[in-house]
């Protein structure tokens, strides 16, 4: 299939709709002017967004949605070949291809510019679709998450260029077409995945191809900061001439191309300076979001802003435009003078990382994180990071694991997760049993200046929407 025949499909269909990753793809079919459909589970916020664009959207997954009309299905990997509407296209000999397909097919019309790593992607995803936005390359978007700027996940643009955020969940990554590539960080996820086979040398190797992949004329942008990312640099940079490296610590800094310097934060978000490797140097960058890893982050967009010949003065716009994505450390509610934040965070060092950002802001108002684990295999596989990773919370309230289909692994439980945070030594953790008890477990504690940090990749957001209300009603 090529592009041509993708915008002559009669209709479109979109098993697992309503994720952020299928919602972007079916926001650029629309734009095509390509009839779209789907299903999932249930609603959410982006719902009304696609209704909004004449996409139909179904709740559940049922034979009777795959109507005469559909000529092409769309599934995420993690659609199992027993869902009903697979086992109609089959019958109905209906073509079946995965979304990362999709993006790829999509990504072969433009110069791709993807983001990889194990986490940080979308919001960096978003700083480099504002740093082309605002360098006047209008590019096409495909996001894993809303950017406020453009109020979407997603846009089509004028441009040569696609920026989209990568997916290593299931290695598909390291076949989206890259001429500029970005590497932030590597470390053991998704290893359930078949391909990886529990194997994290085999996940590092998917990565390492994938910047072999990056062609001559294009950059990849490495962060120094992760030591696998460092060895594959190391191992690569006398047979690849494209590569430029990043850092925001001080111990890489020194053999890096470009260096975050004198990092600040304060109630206006972070500040920082910029060192490149041939002496020049961008001072006083300012965002208005929050967390030293998000000067980090700024470096990849700063890179490749400087590749594609960028002023400073456009660079400085940029940065300074770009308010964050949605459900990263985004403040959703307010209650007597303290913030409720939603973030995705899921993994132990996006926990850890955004926690201290929370604590910075806080100072020595008080931190309450509410997690909402994620998955029995990755909670199983990362259980000690994620008992270490709430060091910055005053109290840690433990939700029980959102499946996601999977079924319970032994020693891998809430109960074993709150009984492990306490064994890592914190001393205020509290078992959740109901999402209807965080405000009374919040409320006889809550003072101006604390914060509220809510967790997770499942329904954790949805709490932390509610909260606000729910603390006024308590």
């Amino acid at each position: 299939m090529n592009i041509q025949d993708l915008k002559q499909q009669s209709k479109v269909h979109f098993i697992g709709l309503g994720g952020i990753g299928m919602s972007a793809l079916a926001f650029i079919l629309r734009e095509w002017k390509i009839p779209v459909q789907g299903s999932d589970l249930s609603e959410n916020y982006l719902t009304p967004k696609l209704r909004d664009k004449g996409v139909t959207y179904f709740v559940g997954h049922k034979t009777e949605n795959i109507s005469d009309d559909v000529s092409l299905i769309v599934e995420t990997s993690i659609i199992k070949i027993d869902n009903p509407e697979i086992v109609e296209a089959q019958k109905r000999n209906i073509p079946v291809i995965t979304r990362a397909n999709l993006l790829a097919l999509i990504m072969r019309e433009y110069k791709g510019i993807t983001i990889a790593g194990t986490h940080g992607k979308t919001s960096t995803t978003g700083i480099v679709s504002l740093m082309l936005e605002i360098g006047e390359f209008d590019p096409t978007v495909i996001n894993g998450g809303v950017i406020h700027y453009f109020g979407s996940n997603s846009k089509i643009g004028k441009g040569e260029y696609l920026v989209a955020e990568s997916d290593e969940s299931d290695a598909s990554f390291v076949d989206l077409p890259s001429v500029i590539g970005a590497v932030m960080n590597i470390e053991p996820e998704h290893l359930e995945f078949k391909g990886y086979a529990g194997s994290f040398e085999k996940q590092k190797a998917c990565f390492e191809k994938y910047v072999e992949q990056i062609p001559a004329e294009g950059l990849c942008v490495l962060c120094l900061d992760s030591p696998e990312v460092e060895k594959i640099y190391d191992k690569l940079k006398s047979s690849k001439k494209n590569l430029v490296t990043y850092s925001a610590k001080k111990s890489a800094a020194q053999n890096a191309d470009l260096m975050a310097k004198n990092i600040a934060m304060d109630a206006s978000g972070v500040s920082f300076d910029v060192e490149f490797k041939d002496g020049r140097e961008i001072k006083n960058l300012k965002m208005p979001i929050y967390g030293e890893h998000n000067a980090s982050n700024a470096l990849v967009a700063i890179a490749i802003g400087d590749f594609l010949g960028m002023s400073e003065e456009k660079i400085r716009k940029a940065l300074k435009a770009f308010n964050g994505v949605k459900r990263r450390f985004t403040k959703v509610g307010e209650f007597n003078g303290a913030a409720i934040i939603d973030d995705y965070g899921h993994h132990p060092t996006e926990i850890f990382t955004t926690l201290k950002a929370a604590r910075s802001l806080a100072g020595k108002h008080k931190v309450i994180c509410v997690f909402q684990p994620h998955k029995y295999s990755r909670t199983h596989n990362l259980f000690n990071e994620f008992c270490a990773a709430f060091s910055d919370a005053d109290q840690v309230i433990v939700a029980d694991i959102y499946s996601t289909g999977q079924a319970p692994i032994p020693g891998a439980s809430q109960d074993d997760l709150v009984a492990g945070i306490k064994k890592y030594g914190h001393k205020n953790v509290v078992k959740l049993g109901s999402d209807k008890d965080l405000a009374s477990i919040i409320h006889p504690q809550i003072s101006a200046g604390d914060i509220v940090f809510c967790t997770g990749a499942g329904t954790v957001t949805y709490w932390a929407a509610a909260l606000e209300q729910q603390l006024k009603n308590f």
